[in-house]
């Protein structure tokens, strides 16, 4: 009888522990959500909005650019496309990211090509397509985020990277900024 008390507190104090490691994994994290633009049907979309957080685009010893992420008062925004790594394959990934800072009260904002650095716009492209993966800053494109209630934004961008091929060239986004 004492054995099987033993049993049972031990299962119900390990339930109580692993609600709450659960609990803060979560609140730590910041959540996916699903991306309401045309995502193309070979894969995933989903954007992830981080409070206090910015990118900076840096380049190594190569030419190769990367982002390097920091504390900020901005808003960063990142959006994903990944594609469905077809099966048996070992170098089938395919992802493209885009960053984009929001200011603290963002108000409207229309920006056009050189301009779009004014948000940090950066896109990033990983797969196995030697010489043509990176972070690249983009400045080709068209950017309009309008404010609306409740802390949202509407988001419309549409750009190129010269630099490389890509998927993803337009975004049309309702935001909800914390």
């Amino acid at each position: 009888m004492r054995m099987h008390s033993g049993v049972v507190s031990f299962i119900l104090v390990t339930l109580v522990l692993s609600c709450k490691s659960q609990n803060e994994i979560l609140k730590n994290n910041h959540s996916l959500h699903p991306v309401t633009s045309r995502c193309p049907e070979d894969g995933v979309c989903s954007f992830k909005v981080a409070p206090k957080m910015s990118v900076l685009f840096k380049t190594d010893e190569f030419g190769i650019g990367y982002v390097d992420y920091f504390e900020a008062q901005s808003t960063l925004l990142t959006f994903e496309y990944q594609r469905k790594t077809p099966e048996n394959t070992v170098d089938g990934h395919y992802n493209e990211r885009l960053y984009l800072q929001l200011a603290p009260d963002q108000k409207a904002l229309h920006l056009k090509d050189q301009e779009l650095q004014k948000v940090n716009l950066l896109f990033e492209r990983i797969c196995y397509c030697k010489g043509d993966t990176g972070v690249y800053q983009i400045n080709s494109g068209n950017l309009v985020i309008t404010p609306l209630a409740n802390n949202q934004v509407h988001l419309k961008l549409s750009f190129r990277s010269p630099e490389v091929p890509q998927i993803i060239t337009e975004l049309n986004e309702i935001i909800t900024i914390p």
